[in-house]
């Protein structure tokens, strides 16, 4: 029984799409909410309690869509190199995979229309087309082309943040209120810090990832960075994807240090900035899969406590805090 539960777990990412869903909760709940509050002093808010429980669910049933359909044309790979996976274990056929991704990806498509018509954001649907279009194609042929493949997984990292922050543009410019450009203002930037975090931890994974994959790939015609001009370059690539994470983040770290900040700003030392050195050190030091898979694990812990810093930061602002 734990088995097979392990295997449906693993066959949707759950871990993946606990963390995309805890990057929306914590947005909303931690950043818009307390915005509208505190700055707009009212408790509207883009999407109601339900609507927005719907939006999570549709991006979470869009990204899971994305991740059968991968382990579908991975399914001869898998067999040979990684045969402890979910197919490759039979828990289901390829047809019955591939009708769970057509399933889930049209719920999620349909949920995205409902609340984009709902709430005035037309084009909410069709962002939701792309992306299942983006992870099918991804699936199918992207990844089979140098950092190609890479470059799409981490932008679609960013889309749930960008999609929510539409909604909040839409409600922000059909009600009126006195401070509605610094509060616009704010979350742009909370996007911008989000998203962009997002988008270059899951690069630097992808390319970590595919340094892990880099003999399997290789036998199947899968051209990634690692196949097509070997590990040491690859390593470079994520390390320097890395490097420009951390720059960024010193930047913010700047900004929090001029303005006395000092939980922020040791909050991102400790817990970011700190542990990214570590794994860019363990990166070159990897020798074997199990210690490159080491340092896929790390980065998703860094992007967790990425994600948790929205806690952290309001509540280092709250009175007496």
């Amino acid at each position: 029984m734990m088995q097979k539960i392990r295997l449906w777990a693993s066959f949707f990412r759950v871990w993946n799409l606990a963390i995309l869903a805890l990057m929306l909760v914590l947005f909303y709940q931690y950043i818009i909410v307390p915005n509208h509050i505190n700055q707009l002093y009212t408790k509207l808010l883009p999407l109601t309690n339900f609507d927005f429980a719907l939006f999570v669910l549709s991006v979470v049933l869009v990204a899971a869509a994305g991740n059968i359909i991968n382990d579908y044309y991975d399914y001869d790979l898998d067999s040979e190199y990684k045969p402890h996976r979910a197919l490759p274990q039979g828990l289901v056929s390829l047809n019955t995979a591939f009708y769970l991704h057509a399933a889930f990806a049209i719920v999620g498509i349909c949920m995205g229309f409902y609340l984009g018509y709902g709430y005035g954001v037309s084009q909410a649907g069709y962002v939701y087309i792309l992306a299942t279009l983006l992870l099918y194609l991804y699936a199918a042929y992207l990844k089979k082309i140098v950092f190609v493949g890479n470059l799409v997984v981490a932008l679609l990292t960013t889309m749930p943040l960008l999609l929510l922050f539409l909604f909040e543009l839409k409600f922000l410019g059909t009600v009126q209120f006195e401070f509605t450009p610094r509060v616009s203002g704010v979350l742009r930037n909370a996007v911008i810090f989000y998203a962009g975090f997002a988008f270059l931890t899951n690069l630097a994974r992808e390319i970590v990832k595919d340094i892990e994959d880099k003999k399997g790939d290789e036998q199947h015609g899968i051209k990634t960075i690692a196949v097509q001009y070997g590990e040491m370059v690859a390593k470079l690539m994520a390390a320097l994807v890395l490097l420009i994470m951390l720059a960024a983040l010193c930047y913010f770290m700047k900004g929090f240090w001029d303005m006395n900040a000092m939980k922020e700003f040791f909050y991102l030392l400790a817990l970011i900035v700190m542990p990214t050195g570590i794994v860019i050190a363990l990166l070159f030091t990897a020798n074997s899969e199990k210690q490159l898979a080491l340092v896929s694990v790390l980065l998703k812990i860094i992007m967790l406590f990425g994600i948790l810093s929205m806690v952290a930061f309001y509540y280092f602002n709250l009175p007496n805090a």
